[in-house]
Formats: structure tokens, C-alpha cells, sequence
């Protein structure tokens, strides 16, 4: 297994990350779809979904909390709840920051269905990472802002043809030294 270092992080500035955001929106609002709901993956999540729930209008939040333990390895729910009442079928937008495997967004799909089995769920994510999923089953619509090659999957020419932002992204409020124990796996 790879060890990364802070060599192998890229860090965002926080103009390119309103720059990302804002393509995000640009893609939702091409979609055509008004939502009911907006749920946010927390901790990350909450920035750009309550980013989004401003710009489109959203004044019900759902947010979802999982958090991936390194001892045993998991993935634990940490909460879910909603402030205001949902309509019966809700069009549901979920809000992630950064997408790489899908553990968590699948999570956050199954919780959802479980609370709102007549929900219509879109996905959107700030940067999907190049290698990660392209949609999840019972997602309606899948929405990014940036491709990332945070896995280093990418041959060169796929890196130029998806304009791949290098590295692993480190967003502006991110400290590397943190991010990194955790995507190596070193949290006690």
C-alpha cells in the first residue's frame, strides 16, 4: 500500500473552489429539476450544500452524518435528521465535497430511501475523482464540479482529455498533515 505525502497533495484556493462550486450550480440548474430537500454529507458536505441550498432556494436541510473508522475498518452513521416536514415525494438533492469510492454517498442513498421511500434522489459532488463512480443506483442525476485524479489512476492523455485536476485536492480549510493520516489509514 502506498504511503502519500504532502508532496502528493494539491492544494485549492478559495477562489478556485467558488469557481468549482459555482460550475456545480451551473450543472444542477442546467438539469431542470426543483428540489425539495437538500441533504448534506457532513462534516465537508455542509459547506457546499449550504452553498447550494442558498443559491437554489432550498429551505429544507436533511443532514447526514457517516464517518469512516480505521479500527476495525467501517463506515458508522453518525446521525440524520430533518428540522421542517418533507412532501411525500420528495425530489432530494445530496450534497457531498469530494467523492472517491461512493462508501459514504451509498450510505447516504440507503438512509435516505429508508426515510423517504418515495424520494427522487440527485447526487451532487464538488470533485468526483477520476476512477470513482459515475452514478449510483436510484440516483436520478449525477452532478459534479471538477475531476480530480486523486487515485493517480489517469494516464497522461486522460489527465489532458478530462482536464484532471492533479493531485489529491486539499480544499482551502483542509490541513494536509490531517487529510493525510486519514487517507493512509494512521488515525488510532
Amino acid at each position: 500500500m502506498r504511503i502519500y505525502t504532502k508532496a502528493d497533495t494539491y492544494p485549492m484556493s478559495w477562489e478556485e473552489y467558488g469557481a468549482t462550486v459555482q460550475t456545480l450550480l451551473d450543472r444542477i440548474s442546467a438539469s431542470g429539476v426543483s428540489f425539495d430537500a437538500i441533504a448534506p454529507i457532513m462534516r465537508s458536505g455542509g459547506i457546499p450544500g449550504n452553498v447550494l441550498a442558498i443559491r437554489l432556494q432550498i429551505t429544507r436541510i436533511v443532514p447526514l452524518q457517516f464517518k469512516y473508522l480505521s479500527h476495525p475498518p467501517r463506515l458508522e452513521q453518525m446521525n440524520a435528521m430533518s428540522f421542517q416536514p418533507i412532501p411525500d415525494c420528495p425530489n432530494i438533492l445530496i450534497c457531498e465535497n469530494n467523492t472517491c469510492t461512493g462508501g459514504t454517498a451509498q450510505a447516504a442513498i440507503a438512509q435516505l430511501k429508508s426515510m423517504f421511500p418515495q424520494s427522487k434522489l440527485h447526487y451532487a459532488t464538488v470533485a468526483k475523482v477520476f476512477g470513482g463512480p459515475d452514478s449510483f443506483e436510484g440516483i436520478e442525476g449525477y452532478y459534479f464540479g471538477i475531476q480530480t485524479n486523486e487515485q493517480f489512476l489517469a494516464s497522461p492523455s486522460q489527465i489532458k482529455e478530462f482536464s484532471l485536476r492533479p493531485g489529491i485536492t486539499l480544499f482551502p480549510w483542509e490541513i494536509a498533515e490531517d487529510e493525510l493520516k486519514e487517507i493512509n489509514h494512521l488515525e488510532p
